[in-house]
C-alpha cells in the first residue's frame, strides 16, 4: 500500500513538473541541465488547474481553416470599426467632387507635411505654414510622414484624390496590421481565449478612435509599434531568441523614432520590471541583435531629424510665451486633460473587468512571472491616463494584451464567456452613443455643411488673396491645408506665439493693437467665425476675464463687418465664415 502511494505521488508531481515546464526554463529561472518533458504529453485534463499549461504550449497550432476565418472575421471587425465615421469623413460636394474631411487639426498638419514630401522638400524639419511668419520646429517625425506618402503614391494611378484618400484610409490599415500581429502573436504563445483578446482590440472605443478612418496622426502607428514591441518582450521573456529580439528592436527603434515620450516610458518600465525579475534573460547574448538594430534606427533617426528636434526642445525650454500660456491653452485640448479614477471613462474602453485585472494578474503570478511585465505596463499606463487621456491608447492596448493572462485563470470556458459579455456592457453603451442615430442626422449635416464653407472659403483665399492667415487657432490648420498659404496660429504647442497673437487679436477692443498684430504677422487675410466661442477661448488662453461688452474685435467683424477698422476690408461674406483683407486689398467679394 505504502510502494502504491509513492508510485502515485511521484505520478502527480512528474505531471506537476511538465505543467510547471510549458512556461519555458528561462522564464522560471530553472537550473536544470536537461530540457522539460513535452508539455505534449500532458493532457490539460492532467495538469494543474492554477498552471499555465492550458493557456500556453511551446509549440504553435498549425493553421487550420476555422483558425484563418476567425482572423479574418476580427481584422473584418476592426475595419468596419474604425470606418464607421465613413460619411463624416468622404463626402461627394454638389460638383460631383470629393472632399475627405479630417477629425482634428493636427491631421491636416500632417497632411501639409505629406504634401511638402511630395512636392520635393524632402525630411520636413520646419513648419512655416503655422507660426507664421517665425515658424516652429516641431516635434513631428519623418515615419508616419513617408508611410502616408507610400500609401499616395500606391493611390496616384488610380484617383487625382491621391493625397487625400491616403491620409484618411492609413490608420485603419494600421489598425488591421494590429489585430492581424496580435493574431499571430497569440497564436505563437498559444494563447486560450484569445478570440476575447482579439474581440476587445477590434471594438475598443479608444483603439478604435486612435485608429480610425480620416485620423492620420502617430498614435495609429505607435499602436501598432508598440504592440509588436511588448509582444516580442513577452515571447522573449518565456525563451530569448534571436528572431523575437530582431523584431523587438525594429519595433522599439521605430516607436521611438516615432515620439521620444510614450515608448521611452513603456521600455523603461520593462527593462527595469526584466531587471529586477528577469535578470538572466534580459543579459543573453540573443537580445544583442534586438540591442543593435535598435541603436541603428535611432542613429537614422538622430541623423536625419535629431538636431532639428534638439533645436525646437532648447527654443521651448527658453519660449516665456510658451511657459506662461501653455498650461491655459492644454486645458483646452481634451486629450490632454486628466481623469478622474473615479470616472466611468476607463470602463467605456475596457468594460468592468478593469476593476479586477490587476488582482487576476497578480494571481497569475505563481505560475508566470511574466504577468509581472503586464501588470507594471497596465499600472503605469492607468497611472500616466488618469494624467493625460490621450494615453488611454496605450493603456487599452495592454489591457487588451494581458487579457489571455488575465482569463486562463478560470477553468470554466461557459463562465468566462458568461462574465467577459457582462463586463462589456460599459463599452456597449459607449458604442451605442457613437453611432449615429436619427437625431444626429441634423447634427452631422450642420458640421458637415460648416466644414464644406470653410473650405471653400480656404479655396477663395488661396486663389484671390494668397499670404498669411490669422484665424482662430482650431481652425488654422485645416485653413492652411486647404488655402495653401501659412497661417498665424497652429495646432501645436510649438507655435504658442502665434496661438496667443490671435486670441489677443480676437479679444481686444484696441484696434490700433489688432493692426499691430496684424503688420508683425505680415497677415493678408483675418477669417473670422461666431464671436461666442472665439471671445471665450480668447480670453481662456489669456487668463483674462470675459469682457463686459460686445465690443471685441471678434464682435465688431462679426456682427457689423461693414463697419470694421479701416485696415481691414470684407471680401468674403458667408453665414458661417467672414474673410477680411488687410490694407484694402484690391479684391472685391461677389
Amino acid at each position: 500500500m505504502l510502494g502504491l502511494r509513492a508510485l502515485l505521488f511521484f505520478r502527480c508531481a512528474t505531471l506537476g513538473c511538465r505543467a510547471y515546464a510549458s512556461e519555458s526554463v528561462t522564464e522560471e529561472q530553472s537550473t536544470q541541465a536537461d530540457p522539460p518533458p513535452p508539455v505534449a504529453q500532458t493532457s490539460p485534463q492532467e495538469a494543474h488547474p492554477g498552471s499555465h499549461t492550458t493557456a500556453f504550449h511551446p509549440r504553435p497550432p498549425r493553421f487550420c481553416l476555422s483558425t484563418v476565418l476567425w482572423v479574418i472575421f476580427f481584422v473584418a471587425l476592426t475595419l468596419a470599426a474604425r470606418c464607421a465615421n465613413y460619411r463624416d469623413t468622404f463626402v461627394i460636394d454638389p460638383q460631383g467632387k470629393l472632399q475627405v474631411y479630417y477629425i482634428d487639426g493636427d491631421c491636416y498638419s500632417r497632411m501639409t507635411r505629406v504634401r511638402e514630401i511630395l512636392d520635393g522638400w524632402g525630411v520636413i524639419h520646419y513648419h512655416m505654414f503655422e507660426n507664421y511668419p517665425i515658424g516652429i520646429y516641431p516635434h513631428t517625425t519623418a515615419p508616419m510622414d513617408y508611410l502616408i506618402v507610400f500609401l499616395a503614391l500606391l493611390l496616384k494611378p488610380f484617383t487625382p484624390y491621391y493625397i487625400d484618400i491616403a491620409g484618411a484610409i492609413i490608420s485603419p490599415i494600421l489598425g488591421v496590421l494590429t489585430t492581424a500581429f496580435l493574431a499571430i502573436w497569440a497564436r505563437e504563445l498559444n494563447q486560450q481565449y484569445r478570440k476575447l483578446m482579439l474581440l476587445m482590440a477590434s471594438l475598443s472605443p479608444i483603439l478604435v478612435h486612435g485608429q480610425s478612418l480620416g485620423r492620420p496622426a502617430h498614435h495609429s502607428l505607435q499602436i501598432l509599434l508598440l504592440a509588436v514591441g511588448i509582444g516580442a518582450e513577452l515571447i522573449m521573456a518565456r525563451a530569448p531568441n534571436v528572431k523575437w529580439s530582431i523584431i523587438s528592436g525594429i519595433a522599439w527603434g521605430l516607436a521611438l523614432w516615432v515620439s521620444l515620450y510614450e515608448p521611452l516610458v513603456l521600455i523603461v518600465v520593462l527593462y527595469v520590471t526584466k531587471l529586477i525579475f528577469y535578470r538572466p534573460s534580459l543579459f543573453v547574448k540573443e537580445r544583442l541583435w534586438g540591442l543593435g538594430i535598435m541603436a541603428l534606427i535611432l542613429a537614422i533617426a538622430y541623423g536625419l531629424e535629431g538636431k532639428y528636434i534638439a533645436k525646437g526642445i532648447y527654443v521651448e525650454m527658453h519660449d516665456p510665451i510658451l511657459k506662461a500660456y501653455f498650461p491655459n491653452w492644454a486645458a483646452t485640448i481634451a486629450e490632454m486633460s486628466p481623469t478622474s479614477i473615479f470616472s466611468d471613462l476607463v470602463q467605456r474602453w475596457v468594460g468592468w473587468g478593469l476593476l479586477v485585472s490587476p488582482l487576476l494578474l497578480i494571481a497569475r503570478l505563481r505560475d508566470t512571472k511574466r504577468s509581472l511585465l503586464l501588470l507594471s505596463l497596465l499600472v503605469t499606463t492607468f497611472a500616466f491616463t488618469l494624467n493625460e487621456i490621450r494615453w488611454g491608447y496605450f493603456f487599452a492596448l495592454v489591457y487588451v494584451m494581458s487579457l489571455p493572462w488575465q482569463l486562463s485563470l478560470f477553468r470554466r470556458k461557459w463562465l468566462v464567456y458568461i462574465l467577459f459579455g457582462l463586463s462589456l456592457w460599459p463599452v456597449a453603451r459607449e458604442w451605442d452613443a457613437l453611432l449615429p442615430g436619427n437625431n444626429d442626422e441634423i447634427l452631422r449635416d450642420a458640421r458637415l455643411d460648416d466644414q464644406a464653407r470653410m473650405r471653400h472659403a480656404a479655396e477663395f483665399i488661396g486663389a484671390n488673396a494668397p499670404g498669411g492667415i490669422l484665424a482662430p487657432w482650431w481652425w488654422s490648420a485645416a485653413l492652411a491645408y486647404w488655402s495653401g498659404q501659412p497661417a498665424v496660429a497652429g495646432s501645436s504647442h510649438e507655435g504658442m506665439s502665434g496661438i496667443v497673437a490671435t486670441s489677443r487679436f480676437f479679444g481686444t477692443t484696441n484696434p490700433k493693437l489688432a493692426e499691430q498684430i496684424c503688420n508683425e504677422r505680415e497677415v493678408e487675410t483675418v477669417v473670422t467665425g461666431n464671436p461666442e466661442e472665439l471671445v471665450i477661448e480668447s480670453a481662456h488662453i489669456l487668463g483674462q476675464p470675459l469682457p463686459d461688452k460686445q465690443n471685441t474685435m471678434a464682435d465688431i467683424l462679426w456682427i457689423k463687418p461693414h463697419s470694421a477698422p479701416v485696415f481691414l476690408h470684407l471680401i468674403y461674406d458667408d453665414t458661417v465664415i467672414k474673410v477680411f483683407e488687410v490694407n484694402h486689398g484690391s479684391v472685391s467679394y461677389h
